[in-house]
């Protein structure tokens, strides 16, 4: 069984982070309407769930022929973590990937996840280690991973559109994106404690 929960808040946390995904997720709602996007939560989530299982594979293949393979990996996931959290701190580019991608397409949302490092993030710092010794205990963590990342893309199809009409006017992109790294780094302590 899971030993520990705090990784919920860390896999909300990293969900949450502005990317490459999320963005595509409010453009594409930004383009074809809530209705036509909801089609694309399904494509993120297996995008999602063949990077962390792909990841998780490759470090249960490798990891006894060199042994230093999953805190090199914890060490990169946790650098990658605090780097995404400074950029965030002083960026906002949702108006910009907007303009750059019109034609949003599913197969595009799909390889874009399925790359994402966010899967290495959640593969080898916040799944828990005992994810992979059962069915069971892989069943329960995915139905957690997905509980969460419905919400999460539900509010980034309605908040991410909303920011890029320009209809909320108290909270903007920057806020968004500084609010981000802030729960970021607080969300990742139990990461960095799991290190050491």
């Amino acid at each position: 069984m899971v030993e520990s929960w705090f990784f919920v808040l860390a896999m909300l946390a990293v969900l949450l982070i502005p990317g490459p995904s999320n963005a595509l997720l409010a453009s594409a709602t930004h383009q074809y309407g809530l209705s036509k996007t909801m089609i694309f939560i399904p494509v993120e989530w297996l995008g999602y769930v063949y990077g962390i299982s792909l990841w998780s594979l490759f470090i249960h293949l490798f990891e006894p022929i060199w042994s230093a393979l999953d805190v090199i990996l914890h060490t990169g996931s946790l650098v990658y973590v605090l780097w995404m959290a400074f950029h965030l701190w002083k960026s906002s580019h949702l108006q910009k990937y907007d303009q750059r991608h019109q034609q949003i397409r599913k197969a595009q949302l799909f390889f874009s996840t399925l790359k994402n490092p966010k899967t290495v993030l959640l593969a080898v710092g916040i799944f828990p280690a005992e994810t992979w010794n059962s069915i069971e205990n892989a069943g329960l963590v995915f139905t957690v991973f997905s509980l969460l990342l419905i919400p999460v893309s539900m509010f980034w199809m309605l908040f991410g559109r909303a920011l890029l009409v320009g209809s909320s006017h108290r909270i903007k992109a920057d806020h968004l994106y500084k609010g981000s790294a802030m729960l970021l780094l607080a969300c990742m302590l139990p990461m960095i404690f799991r290190l050491f």
